[in-house]
């Protein structure tokens, strides 16, 4: 069975083709994206034949999908970009997927930012109920 890469490599790979699409954004694409574009990762097997780029969109949930649809369509050109600026041997098949995890990160905080007011408002209440519970168990 042949061995099919080391894992440090394919990571640096990795984030050489992230680095080198967000250049190209940057720099080459001619059509504007919608909403604030970031490639936030790039997932490859160990060929380096294919990879799964995860693109962050700040905005509306329809702004996504059309930046996901452009830079799919525009796929070809990412691709030759890649190419010329890499000196790869086989230049990776580019998919474009959009990136749920800075989504879920945001919601977190979210979250905990709530929680974080609820306890602070009902926080002077609380000290008082266990200031109170406290010393009449003491009695």
């Amino acid at each position: 069975m042949k061995n099919m890469g080391d894992g440090r490599r394919v990571a640096r790979v990795e984030k050489e083709i992230q680095a080198t699409i967000a250049q190209f954004l940057i720099r080459g694409f001619k059509t504007p994206l919608p909403g604030l574009v970031t490639v936030a990762s790039v997932r490859m097997p160990a060929d380096l034949r294919a990879a799964k780029v995860y693109i962050s969109v700040l905005g509306s949930d329809e702004q996504k999908e059309e930046a996901i649809e452009l830079l799919q369509d525009r796929a070809f050109e990412i691709q030759n970009y890649i190419g010329k600026e890499l000196k790869m041997r086989y230049c990776p098949k580019l998919t474009f997927f959009a990136d749920h995890a800075t989504d879920q990160v945001l919601k977190v905080e979210r979250i905990l930012h709530e929680l974080a007011e609820e306890r602070k408002a009902s926080g002077t209440s609380e000290d008082e109920d266990t200031d109170g519970d406290a010393d009449s168990d003491e009695n």
